[in-house]
């Protein structure tokens, strides 16, 4: 049995990243059209987990007719927005709470519940870490192993669970995209609740395979919170809009313990447009399930090249003998942006994490690594 006992202070510094954990975000196109003097416009950012056809058309159309309310302050019980979401879902709008983005939900989880230990799997999102640091909250780190596939498994985490008070966990997870299957997860719910644990699953990727969702299971199990977003699969990063899903009683302590009109008006709108759309939801699904199989074909017949099977809209690659840092270098130069995997705690810079976008824009970027590793 795997001990889950660690550091985590040591456990996050590596050569690579010697001063620990790093936000461990992709998608700075900022940064990146300064670094390479690229029109930004003109970046393919396959670092980024967003979906490559954009937020749906009806979100935008009602994010635009919303422009004429924002002279007003917007609902700060969120009602029509938590309606339409326990509709999407078949539950209760009082089992819901929405909030800027899934990050500040993290955030608000550790401090609203005063936890004392926090278990973090790693490899996984790191800002996991940084809210429940700014908590003060210790963590405790449960090292996923590489030669398991980083494989999060059930009886290791009820072993973890002892001393902890709450638990991050990110499904499927990024960045190594394996899947906790849905009776799995359900056997977790069971081993947390017999350890007085406070269970967290991020669901930000789940809208691509619903099936495996828990949203239900975790409005009936008292502490158990799933996280959903509308930034991966509803596209809308930029309106920093997500939300949480549980019984009524935590659901209530997280409302009273949260700033006041957390989500902006032309936000709303389009959440509730987009959760209607069923043609674009359908679309993105069929999409990403075909180019995600052909982008991990392609990628397994470049030399020195590893992948995982990944669940979601991205793949976690291992280059075995190249210089990653010179293979983004050269991505970068030719607009194509890679997510740089060393700031993730229990990967190092043999890592490198690729969305999956749109077949031609998939097809650039095979070609490119193809060029650069096969001479």
């Amino acid at each position: 049995m795997q001990s889950t006992e660690c550091d985590v202070d040591e456990f996050i510094k590596s050569p690579e990243n010697p001063q620990g954990t790093a936000r461990a975000h992709g998608g700075n196109l900022h940064q990146a059209s300064k670094q390479y003097s690229i029109d930004i416009k003109k970046i393919l950012d396959f670092s980024s987990n967003v979906n490559p056809l954009g937020p749906s058309s009806a979100a935008k159309r009602a994010a635009k007719r919303s422009l004429s309310f924002i002279g007003r302050y917007p609902d700060p019980e969120m009602a029509d927005l938590r309606k339409a979401i326990a509709r999407y879902f078949g539950i209760k709008s009082e089992q819901v709470i929405c909030g800027p983005g899934i990050t500040g939900l993290l955030h608000l989880i550790p401090r609203v519940f005063r936890s004392r230990k926090v278990l973090v799997p790693m490899p996984s999102f790191t800002e996991y870490v940084f809210a429940a640091e700014s908590a003060g909250s210790e963590v405790v780190c449960l090292p996923l192993r590489e030669q398991d596939g980083f494989r999060m498994d059930p009886v290791e985490i009820s072993f973890a669970f002892k001393g902890v008070d709450l638990a991050f966990l990110c499904n499927p997870n990024d960045p190594t995209g394996q899947l906790v299957t849905k009776t799995e997860m359900i056997e977790i719910m069971q081993y947390a609740h017999d350890n007085n644990v406070r269970l967290v699953v991020d669901e930000a990727f789940m809208d691509y395979l619903a099936e495996e969702s828990i949203v239900k299971e975790a409005v009936q199990a008292a502490g158990i919170i799933c996280l959903r977003s509308f930034a991966k699969f509803f596209g809308m990063p930029g309106f920093r809009i997500g939300y949480a899903v549980s019984d009524e009683v935590t659901i209530a302590s997280l409302r009273n313990g949260q700033e006041p009109w957390s989500v902006n008006i032309p936000a709303e709108h389009a959440a509730i447009a987009a959760l209607g759309d069923w043609g674009h939801i359908k679309r993105t699904r069929r999409m990403i399930e075909k180019e995600r199989d052909r982008l991990l074909s392609e990628l397994r017949l470049l030399p020195g090249v590893e992948t995982l099977p990944g669940a979601a809209n991205f793949i976690l690659v291992k280059f075995v003998s190249a210089d990653t840092h010179t293979i983004r270098e050269k991505l970068g130069l030719r607009s194509m942006l890679v997510q740089d995997c060393s700031s993730f705690p229990g990967l190092d810079s043999r890592y490198i994490r690729i969305a999956v976008r749109t077949r031609k824009e998939n097809t650039r970027l095979i070609k490119a690594l193809r060029e650069m590793m096969i001479k």
